[in-house]
């Protein structure tokens, strides 16, 4: 059984717009509410968005604090403002790190897909591996965990393929309105729960913990608190090393005449990129070293792991799960049982449950409506730690049961070799020689 696939071409007549204002237009005049949407757009609902460039304004905690404020508004919440702080939230490379990380646990392990009746399909499943759509299709799901919300469009289908899958922007899409607007801040728009769009959708949401809204706010409302003094920490840091610690040039002249103290001033410019100053004989500059401004230096270092300790733990579950070392969190800490691998294993199985739950009660059926997909076909994601379990103890067993039958030969007696199978999963022949 494979996963079938039917090829579209984009330039076949009613899949979309040549003109993308035309379709803006069409917005405008109340596409949302129809019910003859363009194939492309029913495919893809980024296609019904107006082409404006969202604006990137500067991140303190009072738009951290506003953010959450325009989300809970009792008539017309959006989620612009967070979305918008979200993007700089995840820039960080600390908070980028740890996003990968958590999301790999997920996406890096075994999977398998089964029939109906639970069989495995080892070529549907190692077809379905090789589809760069389908991992990009697991990277938007688990962004949902940190954003609060994705909406991810299957696209055109193409030769067999799904190359256009790709995530709707998310500051157009409401999620306690459930549609997508044309426009930043606009009402009304296309819900993404219609008939014609729906099976072209799947709409990835998280649980809300204070029941405002039908939608979390994402892991990236706590994390974007600390990250924001780190992004400043990082400026007020820049600025204590060029002060203190970058060299200075100092240069002293008698000179008057413009073009030769423009030739001095040159010349020292030309010195590199460090600071200058140009003064006269009698003026004087006095020179603070990094060595000589005190021990407040410590305070950049201090503040900027404890700021990246709460993100590991926010976003990993442990503070030390990305820096952490083996063997330096106690003797009977090492190994599976430590803090830092228990800690990760608790959100692989969390995210796992996750996305087998998305995959098997949006997406499959979702393919399979449009006709993409059997019925019936299960994505399981297999427990690695499990498996290698498994075979350790197999291992084990053979070994020890390996000296228990060295042991009767030497007496004159031997294991059978299928019942020395069937204890340890080991096929194994006699010696013929």
């Amino acid at each position: 059984m494979g996963i079938r696939v039917k090829a579209t071409k984009n330039n076949l007549p009613g899949l979309g717009y040549a003109n993308p204002m035309q379709g803006l237009a069409d917005g405008v005049n109340g596409l949302a509410g129809s019910s003859t949407l363009p194939g492309a757009v029913r495919h893809n609902l980024a296609r019904y968005m107006a082409p404006v460039q969202l604006m990137r304004l500067k991140t303190d905690v009072k738009m951290w604090r506003d953010a959450i404020t325009e989300a809970e508004l009792a008539y017309y919440p959006q989620r612009i403002k967070m979305q918008r702080m979200y993007l700089d939230t995840a820039l960080n490379g600390h908070v980028k790190a740890c996003t990968l990380k958590r999301k790999r646990l997920t996406t890096l392990r075994r999977f398998e897909l089964q029939d109906a009746d639970g069989k495995a399909l080892p070529e549907a499943t190692k077809a379905l591996a090789e589809c760069q759509w389908f991992l990009n299709f697991q990277n938007y799901v688990l962004d949902a965990i940190f954003y609060g919300y994705s909406l991810i469009a299957l696209g055109d289908i193409i030769d067999n393929d799904l190359p256009d899958l790709s995530i709707v922007k998310r500051w157009n899409v409401s999620p306690d309105r459930f549609n997508v607007t044309a426009y930043d801040y606009a009402v009304v728009g296309q819900d993404f729960r219609a008939d014609e769009v729906k099976n072209w959708h799947v709409y990835v949401t998280t649980p809300s913990e204070t029941g405002i809204s039908p939608c979390g706010y994402g892991l990236f409302y706590n994390v974007a608190l600390y990250e924001i003094f780190l992004r400043n920490l990082l400026g007020y840091n820049g600025d204590f090393v060029e002060r203190f610690s970058m060299p200075y040039v100092h240069a002293k002249t008698t000179k008057q005449d413009e073009t030769e103290r423009g030739e001095l001033e040159q010349a020292v410019a030309n010195m590199g990129a460090n600071g200058y100053a140009i003064t006269d004989p009698n003026d004087d500059i006095e020179f603070l070293e990094a060595a000589l401004a005190g021990t407040g230096w410590n305070g950049y270092d201090n503040l900027e792991q404890r700021c990246e300790k709460k993100i590991s733990k926010l976003i990993l579950g442990h503070s030390d799960a990305m820096d952490s070392t083996a063997g330096k969190l106690g003797s009977e800490q090492g190994g599976n049982e430590s803090p830092v691998q228990k800690a990760l294993s608790e959100v692989q199985i969390e995210d796992g449950r996750m996305m087998e739950n998305v995959i098997n009660k949006q997406l499959f059926p979702k393919l399979a409506a449009i006709g993409q997909m059997p019925k019936g076909v299960k994505f399981v994601l297999q427990n690695n730690d499990e498996v290698q379990e498994t075979l350790t103890r197999q291992t084990s067993n053979a070994l020890n049961l390996a000296k228990v039958a060295q042991t009767l030969k030497q007496a004159g007696l031997e294991i059978d070799a299928d019942y020395f199978t069937e204890l340890t999963k080991i096929p194994v022949k006699r010696d013929e020689k």
